[in-house]
């Protein structure tokens, strides 16, 4: 049976696409060579990879207590956590590599910017003033980033804070300094932000909670990555180390103080024994006199008695040094970040596929559209919709189609009847 008339045969479609070949090919090219602008406009990014060792926390009573103190707290049933790290996990060591604490260590890094050829902080270098092709590529290659920044400034954005670098900004309840980072820190750990990460594979856990922990860093230079990278892990290091052995450094300042208040009692009741035997050395030798004797006991079990408590003291920040110094290696790295050979972004090849994709697409949809509007040209009634369609579209038809519409807003707020 013939097709029906409102169906296209594929012969058609066929014919159709090879009279709009030529739209076709300009449209490839065109497109086409816009992603290849773009692609070769666009940095190359290299990302620098490390691999690190999460180590689980030993267990142990009183947290890092020494042993009479956390003995007394075990015999009352009182449970101070164990070891040093009391709610640190293998499993948050990804969230800790990406921390603002950090992130903002790294900021205040100096480091070699190749782009620049200078040595400075990352703060800095985030906050140099633009140059002039910065600023051509921000407002024409960059502009989707920029008008995605700018947006995210207008809706999130407060106001800001012109403070000195660590600066004393307020108190809180407890009378604790705060410290804030200045501005300029801000928005380089928004940067750092978008560079850093931190992962785990799911078939890399390790009995015990442990496992390997990938840090990767990217930016524009393979060398600064690795360098980053470094500097990242060995921040991490340090905020993992004070966050385990917070608990026991604390006991240790404790332990410590008392030792040295127990010395000076020592010495305190020892000058006293010895100024008494000075004062009283030939009335104790020519007899006995029960009231000199009751002092010298009196000072002398004085003495023993700190004595005793200064030895026990001394024991105890010896073991908590060993404890703390037994806490001390808790991330290893198991492979050093190295600057990598390739880039890893953007992938040239695939942006100029993709647009040469695209390009096809919107050739084949214009040729479709134009043959189309061709055929509704033949007769009246398709002359009449084509140019009632162009005539609409035109500015002064928009505008007239809007006061249109708000005419019949109003007169349909006015026939509403009355209650």
């Amino acid at each position: 049976m013939p097709p029906p008339e409102d169906e296209i045969t594929l012969t058609e479609l066929l014919v159709t696409l090879s009279r709009g070949r030529g739209l076709i090919v300009l449209s490839v090219v065109g497109i086409g060579l816009l992603g290849a602008v773009y692609s070769l406009s666009v940095p190359s990014e290299y990302t620098s990879e490390s691999k690190v060792i999460r180590e689980a926390g030993e267990g142990g009573g009183g947290g890092g207590l020494p042993g009479g103190i956390g003995g007394i707290a075990q015999g009352f049933g009182v449970n101070l956590g164990g070891g040093g790290s009391v709610g640190l996990t293998p499993g948050s060591y990804p969230e800790i590599a990406t921390s603002r604490e950090v992130r903002l260590a790294v900021a205040r890094d100096t480091f070699y910017f190749p782009s620049t050829g200078r040595r400075t902080t990352f703060v800095d270098h985030v906050n140099q003033p633009p140059t002039t092709l910065d600023q051509v590529l921000r407002y024409t290659v960059y502009l989707p980033w920029t008008l995605k920044g700018a947006l995210g400034s207008l809706v999130g954005g407060g106001e800001k804070r012109p403070v000195e670098a660590g600066s004393v900004v307020g108190t809180d309840s407890t009378e604790q300094e705060l410290i804030y980072p200045t501005e300029e820190e801000e928005e380089a750990i928004q940067v750092l932000s978008d560079m850093v990460s931190a992962s785990v594979a799911e078939s890399g856990a390790l009995e015990g909670g442990g496992g390997l922990m990938t840090v990767s860093v990217s930016s524009n230079s393979p060398v600064l990555s690795a360098r980053l990278n470094e500097r990242l892990v060995d921040h991490l290091r340090s905020r993992v180390r004070e966050l385990r052995t917070r608990n026991t450094r604390q006991n240790l300042q404790f332990v410590e103080r008392r030792f040295e208040e127990a010395k000076r009692e020592l010495d305190a009741a020892e000058d006293r024994l010895v100024q008494f035997l000075e004062r009283n050395k030939g009335v104790l030798a020519g007899g006995r006199k029960p009231q000199l004797e009751s002092r010298r006991e009196r000072l002398q079990r004085e003495v023993g008695f700190k004595e005793q408590l200064y030895s026990q003291l001394q024991k105890q920040v010896t073991q908590a040094r060993l404890k703390l110094q037994k806490e001390q290696p808790v991330v290893t790295v198991a492979e050093q970040p190295t600057p990598p050979a390739k880039a890893s972004a953007p992938n040239r090849t695939l942006n100029v596929v993709l647009a040469l994709f695209l390009g096809g697409l919107f050739g084949v949809g214009g040729t479709l559209l134009r043959s189309a509007i061709r055929s509704q040209e033949g007769g009246e009634e398709g002359k009449k919709q084509i140019q009632e369609i162009r005539e609409a579209w035109k500015p002064s038809g928009i505008i007239s189609g809007v006061r249109e519409e708000l005419g019949n807003e109003r007169k349909s707020e006015d026939v509403l009847p009355e209650r």
